[in-house]
């Protein structure tokens, strides 16, 4: 059962104090009790089992390298087996024979698989979705909407990481691209589009760090020599016409809630629906006549260095549109007069609150309202409120409503209607010059706007000009 036992009076090493004939064995090893020194019991060919005071056992082999002694620690019983001890020594008996030693081969070895599971590991942080989540974590802060990120993330895990996620950044090509938006691309366009501008973003992302060759294999013209196919013209957000625009706010009139008078109040402005969400009674103003002014960084495409603050004349039906919502918000019936002495109560509410009352409405309320305005229909009957292509209209698209209404019927006025919708010039010289904002000229144009809306008579240019 016992193999040599070895004393203390050398050390750790020394003379043998007892020789039986058997090796070690497992019961035999259990057995052994700690005494006041270390000692060592030899299982043979090298290896030895050293007990020390505490209990501990130690797998030790000794082997000869260039006529020297060496004694190399193998691991902790039980932990390491006695099987597994005898072939960790003979491995480095052999590893001595061939004239190295086997502690410097063990931490060479030991070193290199360290480096591999480092690289390993750096190869996973570099997969593309783990460089998206860093790209969205390191962007996010410069955008305006909180909501953002999310867009972001959301399309990216839905329509790129089922593709490209576990793919390291750097072997992403035009191929596993095209497999990713391949399904979304033409069943969703508008979808397709962004979710190939994000991927595009994310690999310039990962190109600037240094993990991937400086090259775009999202970018969608080279896509199309590839195999992507056109979509359909770039079609614009669908827009109702704007001769039907009295008969869809009579119809939004009859809806019921805070969204569709959000939604009315998004027409009558002719603004983005986020910056109606985000309204809050604060930054109403009624001296000299009612004033919404929009803070720069709410509004889109304002460059970080350059907010400015957006004013939005408000009409008389935009005003009784604010009264309509603080009566459907709080439940206590409100006046236009009342309008300035509530809004300063209200301080920094939410115009259009969603039923936290802490956050604004879901950029989806108001798209549910059009959705469920145009299913009040028979079956087999067109949905009443879309486009000239037979598309439903969506909120946004009152926009280019409200502009084409300006070419067709005001055409003097479209310098200020252009400022009404807070677009920027694309002539960047002339845009750095123009720094009025038109207010005194959008005044009347909103006033009319609102007119035509609610079924009022506007006079178009032609008339106007016989007329004169």
């Amino acid at each position: 059962m016992w193999g040599i036992v070895w004393g203390t009076s050398f050390g750790c090493g020394g003379r043998a104090m007892k020789r039986a004939a058997k090796p070690l064995d497992v019961k035999g090893i259990e057995a052994l009790k700690p005494r006041e020194a270390t000692y060592r019991v030899s299982d043979g060919g090298g290896l030895l089992l050293e007990v020390r005071p505490t209990g501990a056992k130690v797998w030790l082999c000794r082997v000869m390298v260039a006529g020297k002694r060496r004694d190399m620690g193998l691991g902790g019983f039980p932990s390491v087996s006695l099987k597994a001890a005898r072939e960790a020594a003979r491995l480095a008996r052999v590893t001595a024979r061939e004239g190295l030693d086997p502690i410097e081969e063990r931490d060479r070895k030991a070193r290199e698989q360290a480096a591999e599971r480092e690289a390993a590991t750096e190869a996973e942080a570099r997969t593309f979705k783990a460089v998206a989540l860093t790209c969205i974590k390191a962007q996010s802060p410069g955008w305006k909407n909180g909501r953002t990120a999310d867009l972001w993330q959301n399309s990216l895990e839905k329509h790129a990481f089922p593709t490209l996620g576990q793919m390291p950044v750097a072997n992403v090509d035009r191929a596993a691209v095209l497999r990713a938006v391949d399904a979304v691309w033409t069943s969703r366009p508008a979808t397709g589009r962004k979710v190939l501008r994000r991927i595009g973003s994310v690999l310039r992302y990962a190109a600037a760090h240094g993990w991937r060759a400086n090259d775009n294999p999202a970018e969608a013209r080279m896509l199309r020599h590839a195999g992507l196919p056109a979509l359909p013209g770039g079609r614009k957000q669908p827009s109702l016409p704007w001769q039907k625009a009295p008969a869809f706010i009579k119809a939004l009139d009859t809806m019921p809630g805070l969204a569709p008078l959000a939604l009315r109040f998004t027409i009558l402005t002719a603004l983005r629906s986020g910056e109606v969400r985000g309204a809050r009674w604060s930054e109403l103003s009624f001296d000299g006549g009612a004033l919404w002014t929009v803070p720069g960084e709410r509004m889109k495409a304002k460059k970080a260095a350059d907010v400015q603050p957006h004013r939005v004349p408000l009409s008389p039906a935009a005003v009784a549109t604010l009264a309509r919502a603080y009566t459907e918000a709080t439940g206590t019936a409100a006046k236009v007069d009342d309008l300035p002495r509530l809004a300063a109560l209200m301080g920094n509410a939410f115009i259009f609150p969603s039923a936290k009352r802490t956050t604004p409405l879901s950029d989806m309320a108001l798209s549910a309202v059009i959705r469920r305005m145009n299913e009040k229909r028979p079956e087999g009957v067109a949905a009443p409120w879309r486009d000239a292509d037979g598309r439903e209209a969506v909120p946004h698209g009152f926009r280019a409503t409200f502009r084409t209404w300006v070419d067709d019927t005001r055409p003097a006025d479209s310098d200020a209607a252009e400022k009404a919708l807070a677009h920027e010039d694309a002539n960047q010289v002339r845009d750095r010059y123009r720094r009025s904002d038109l207010y005194d000229r959008r005044v009347p144009l909103m006033e009319a706007w609102a007119v035509h809306c609610e079924g009022g008579k506007e006079q178009t240019a032609s008339r106007r000009s016989a007329a004169g």
